[in-house]
């Protein structure tokens, strides 16, 4: 029989999460793709797709608490709908997504497409980017899904003798209570179950302690492999992000566009001039670098050089946009500064939260505190009439927050390391191909989210289709096990949280990187190049 009230609210929270996706996509695109005609829509119609997937997948989790919690079920077959999003998930990575990324990336002018080839024209290309990258992936799932497939699940059986259940006392004449009870193997005492006194109890049971062996199914070990190779993107940029995210909110209320004179508006301006003619004199230089027969080695430097570029670039407008804001907009609209301040100051309490939870109850083997466990279960206490609604909202937002903080750092370490190609996600200036790479990210990263949280709220998400999915079978198979069961990815995101604090403490701003010094050292290396 299926629960009307479950089905509404799943309906309901679809339909909010489909506005909210595409508020986002208006709110953040850039003009250019709006004025592209149907070029965009491809790109624009995957990322709403994607965006809606990833966090439709996180809060299938509260649900599917929800079900159990329901008397007589939900009628839904809660697991079937964890199988259902992420074989769908599997698919917007492996094809769906690089093929849009690709396909928005090359693009050509119409005229000059004409002249080209069916094979050589955008949608060929994009299509035979997209099949290397997915014969790659395949080949590797293929190859550990032949061999990787078995679960390992540490059992201990006991076997009891008949002699051990007996009739007892009523209840509250006796610490068991009922009317039978099988007595449990660890009882010291003979005569607290009316044996003589030293009886032999280990005579009438039995232990043994084994690995319980079997495969699982194909869509289950989809769902374990996507997850593993997402939790190292998830805890390289959820370990810098839950830092860095609410540090920077409260840096960009620092640094808040102020009014400003006319005169420190065109000094400040000038400087910018120069800035942007020195970034234009370097982009030349690599220019006529990238057209030159370049060694391999060369060729590495170019791509070093040009994601260098794009970063003072990017600086370049951020600047820009500051200084247009404090002088024609007299410091521009003063409540969204303060808005920064306000979640910055809620994302330290969400984050410190997060870390403390971590080692306090998921790192130790007996955990001290069952903390943010309690929180949730009693927001959705229905027992004690409190709103159940509450603990899901609850469950959202520190779960959201973990994909923001995903997203920020991802950001965060492309605008500090060269190597790191940034694709930032600004209003109304994010173009579509880093709208994709952050979905596709923001997809991957999902997956570990959801086997985070379930670690993380095992009493929370007890006896659930997902602890079933993610406690019981990935976290067992082969291989695999070794870094969940030792929390080798938990371990990680301490560390790297802990670096990334004193890393911004020390150094609070991205622009550390001066684009003199640049020029400078290309000067050294071509002549025609000067600083003067």
């Amino acid at each position: 029989m299926v629960n009307p009230f479950l089905v509404v609210t799943a309906v309901v929270m679809a339909i909010i999460l489909a506005v909210v996706v595409i508020i986002l996509i208006i709110v953040f695109g850039h003009p250019d793709d709006n004025e592209s005609g149907s070029r965009a829509w491809i790109p624009k119609t995957v990322t709403g797709i994607g965006l809606w997937l990833a966090f439709s997948s996180v809060l299938i989790l509260p649900y599917d608490v929800a079900a159990r919690g329901v008397v007589g079920g939900s009628g839904i077959s809660v697991d079937v709908l964890w199988q259902i999003c992420y074989m769908t998930i599997a698919i917007m990575l492996c094809f769906v997504i690089p093929y849009s990324f690709f396909y928005y990336e090359s693009n050509q002018d119409p005229d000059e497409a004409k002249e080209k080839s069916c094979w050589n024209r955008q949608a060929a290309t994009a299509l035979k980017y997209t099949f290397v990258f997915f014969i790659v992936f395949f080949i590797i799932f293929i190859c550990m899904y032949a061999y990787l497939r078995e679960v390992q699940i540490d059992t201990h059986r006991h076997a009891v003798s008949a002699a051990l259940v007996v009739p007892i006392p009523p209840a509250g004449t006796t610490p068991y209570g009922g009317n039978t009870r099988t007595y449990p193997l660890c009882v010291d005492d003979p005569t607290e179950i009316g044996l003589p006194s030293g009886f032999n109890i280990s005579s009438l049971c039995a232990s043994n302690q084994f690995f319980w062996k079997l495969n699982v199914t194909f869509p289950v070990y989809v769902i374990a492999f996507l997850s593993f190779l997402g939790w190292w993107f998830f805890t390289l940029f959820a370990g810098v992000g839950l830092i860095a995210l609410p540090l920077d909110l409260i840096n960009e209320y620092r640094t808040r566009p102020t009014p400003m004179k006319t005169s420190e508006y065109f000094e400040k301006k000038r400087a910018l001039g120069q800035r942007a003619t020195m970034l234009i004199e370097v982009g030349e230089k690599i220019k006529s670098d990238v057209r030159k027969p370049r060694s391999r080695g060369d060729k590495i430097k170019d791509r070093k050089n040009l994601r260098e570029f794009e970063k003072h670039y990017y600086f370049l407008k951020q600047d820009y946009a500051i200084l247009k804001v404090a002088h024609e907009l007299k410091g521009g609209n003063p409540l969204i500064p303060i808005f920064k301040l306000v979640l910055g100051v809620l994302g330290i309490g969400i984050s410190l939260s997060w870390i403390i939870h971590i080692c306090v109850f998921i790192l130790p083997d007996h955990p001290a505190h069952q903390f943010l466990n309690l929180f949730f279960i009693k927001l959705s206490d229905v027992a004690n009439g409190k709103f159940p609604l509450f603990g899901v909202v609850a469950y959202a937002m520190w779960s959201l927050y973990l994909i923001w903080a995903v997203v920020k750092g991802n950001f965060k370490l492309g605008v500090r390391f060269v190597f790191w190609k940034i694709f930032p996600m600004e209003v109304n200036n994010t173009l579509m191909n880093a709208f994709l790479a952050n979905t596709w990210v923001i997809l991957l990263c999902s997956i570990p989210t959801v086997q985070f949280c379930v670690k993380a709220f095992p009493i929370y998400a007890r006896e659930t289709s997902a602890n079933m999915l993610f406690g019981t079978q990935a976290e067992h198979l082969e291989f695999f096990r070794y870094f969940w069961l030792s929390n080798f990815f938990i371990y990680v995101i301490v560390i790297l949280s802990g670096l990334t604090l004193i890393w911004l403490l020390v150094s609070p701003q991205d622009r550390s990187a001066k684009i003199e010094a640049i020029l400078d050292k290309m000067a050294k290396e071509d002549p025609r190049l000067s600083t003067s």
